[in-house]
């Protein structure tokens, strides 16, 4: 499964049977984690066969059953945080798909202390996000998606490329904090500067992180640069 197959299989699934991660996925994982964490300047931990963090899903936002596995994320409070937590950690959350996991990206329900306690992190960083992964009771299935023209515009009047129309159609099915998909990607009159605006809300920053991460994967290798 490449990534472009990953970003359209993937669903937010809060519901998980009792099988186990096997060990040589958790081992691919972790490895991809080892090498994420130094380039993003985040901690990520995956964190199997623990209950604890999601186990009273009553007194949080969604209801999660039988969460025994998950990726915790954590930083400090350096510049951009939000937003690298999200563009790192969607490479993980992708990488889970493509090895044939079920995932959800959680803000709100779970137990940050315990996964904490659990992921054995600095006393500087503090957990902010968690992937839930696993195998499914189902697949999920797609919620409902803003439009196209809804998040994207082009300035000056330029043809717009195919490769800023994928990158956008990519970022569109990227998991976004309530289904909000506040973010906006600008294509300026150049036609290689991509401005991306998170929006004002919870989470808008983390949001544009993993939407950025998919337009990326969308773009497929194309010659723009971020501002």
């Amino acid at each position: 499964m490449d990534l472009l197959e990953a970003m359209h299989r993937r669903h937010a699934v809060r519901a998980y049977t009792d099988e186990p991660i096997d060990a040589p996925t958790c081992d691919d994982l972790r490895a991809l984690i080892g090498r994420l964490e130094t380039e993003g300047g985040i901690e990520m931990r995956l964190v199997t066969d623990e209950p604890d963090a999601f186990g009273n899903a009553l007194l949080h936002y969604g209801m999660f059953r039988n969460v025994r596995n998950y990726v915790a994320i954590a930083t400090d409070q350096t510049k951009d945080w939000e937003r690298r937590c999200g563009y790192w950690g969607a490479h993980v959350l992708l990488r889970a798909v493509q090895l044939g996991l079920d995932t959800c990206w959680v803000g709100l329900s779970f137990s940050k202390h315990q996964a904490a306690r659990h992921a054995a992190f600095d006393a500087d960083d503090k957990v902010r996000f968690a992937i839930a992964v696993g195998h499914g009771v189902t697949h999920g299935k797609s919620s409902r998606s803003k439009t196209y023209g809804q998040v994207a515009s082009v300035e000056g009047g330029i043809a717009v490329p195919t490769w800023f129309e994928r990158g956008v159609e990519a970022a569109l099915l990227a998991p976004s904090a309530l289904n909000q998909q506040r973010f906006m990607f600008r294509l300026e009159a150049d036609g290689r500067t991509v401005a991306a605006d998170p929006g004002i809300g919870p989470y808008t920053r983390t949001d544009l992180g993993i939407a950025q991460y998919f337009f990326e994967i969308g773009a497929a290798g194309a010659p723009f640069v971020w501002r």
